[in-house]
C-alpha cells in the first residue's frame, strides 16, 4: 500500500510517518506539506490512501478532498481519505462527510487510534490485505508512561522530572499569566491553568490523574480572546511534578506549538499582546 500524509506541520508529519512505518512495515509512506503539493503528487502517482490535515496554506484538506472526489481514480470507493484535525465541531464534520471523507480522526490522537483508523478505512475499501501483517497493539510496557501514547513509537521511556521545566529559548518573550481553560491529551480532557505563555509555547498546571501526558504527546489547548475560542495544536515538551514526590497532586506541563497557520499565528499574537 502507498499512503500519502498531508500536513503543513513537520512534527505532525514525522509522528504519523513513524507510526505507520512501525505498525505497517510493508507500507510506503510519502508526505506533502500542503494540499497543493499533495494534489501535484496525486496527479503524478497513484496512492491507496490519504491522511490529511484540515487547515493548511494554499489548499485546505477539505479542498483537496473535494478535488480527489472529482477524479475518476480517486472516488470514495477507490481512495480512503481520512481527515486528521482538531476541528471536531458538527458543522466541519458534516462538511467533510458531504465532501466524501472516509473517516475522521480528531487531534490529539494516540498511536493506537491512528492505526485503528487506517485499518478501518482500509477495510471499508476492501484493501486491508495491502497493509501487510496485522499491527501489534502498543502497550504500556513498550515504553513511556501512558498506554497508547506517541512516545511508544519513539522507543523511549519518559518519567516525570523532579525539577520544574524552564523556557529554553531566551529570545522568546514569556508572560506570567493565570488563564483557566481546557487541554486534551490523547482523547482525555483536563481542566488546566496556563501560568506562562509565549507565542510558540505554553506552560500549565494540571491535576495529576490516571492518565499522565508524556513527552511528544500531541495536545490541543483551548484559548479564548474576545469571546472567540481557538483550538491550538501543541506537543508536550516536558512534564514535571510540582512537588518533589511521585504522588504530587499537580503536574507542570510545557507545550510547544505545532500549528503553522497564519490565522492561528495572528490570533496568538493578538492574545499575547493583550496579556
Amino acid at each position: 500500500m502507498k499512503i500519502l500524509v498531508v500536513d503543513d506541520a513537520s512534527f505532525t508529519r514525522d509522528l504519523i510517518k513513524r507510526t505507520l512505518r512501525k505498525s505497517f512495515p510493508a507500507v510506503t509512506v510519502e508526505e506533502a506539506v500542503n494540499g497543493r503539493k499533495a494534489q501535484q503528487m496525486l496527479q503524478k502517482s497513484t496512492f491507496d490512501m490519504v491522511l490529511c490535515d484540515w487547515e493548511m496554506p494554499e489548499m485546505t484538506g477539505v479542498e483537496l478532498l473535494q478535488w480527489c472526489r472529482e477524479q475518476s481514480q480517486y472516488k470514495k470507493e477507490t481512495l480512503p481519505f481520512v481527515m486528521i484535525t482538531s476541528r471536531g465541531d458538527k458543522s466541519h464534520v458534516v462538511e467533510a462527510v458531504q465532501s466524501g471523507v472516509t473517516d475522521y480522526l480528531g487531534k490529539p490522537f494516540s498511536a493506537e487510534q491512528l492505526v485503528q483508523k487506517v485499518v478501518t478505512a482500509a477495510k471499508r475499501n476492501g484493501i486491508e490485505k495491502k497493509l501487510g501483517e496485522a499491527p501489534k497493539k502498543p502497550t504500556a510496557s513498550s515504553g513511556g508512561i501512558a498506554s497508547g501514547s506517541l512516545d511508544v513509537l519513539m522507543a523511549t521511556t519518559v518519567a516525570p522530572k523532579a525539577t520544574s521545566p524552564k523556557i529554553t529559548n531566551p529570545t522568546v518573550s514569556v508572560k506570567d499569566v493565570k488563564i483557566p481553560t481546557k487541554v486534551r491529551f490523547a482523547g482525555k480532557e483536563f481542566r488546566c491553568m496556563v501560568v506562562h505563555f509565549a507565542k510558540d509555547e505554553a506552560t500549565m498546571l494540571i491535576k495529576s490523574d490516571d492518565v499522565i501526558p508524556t513527552v511528544l504527546d500531541q495536545a490541543v489547548l483551548d484559548l479564548t480572546f474576545e469571546q472567540k475560542v481557538n483550538r491550538l495544536n501543541y506537543y508536550v515538551q516536558s512534564v514535571a511534578t510540582t512537588e518533589k514526590k511521585p504522588d504530587s497532586a499537580f503536574l507542570t506541563v510545557t507545550l510547544l506549538l505545532i500549528d503553522q497557520d497564519a490565522e492561528k499565528e495572528a490570533f496568538i499574537k493578538v492574545l499575547f499582546d493583550s496579556l
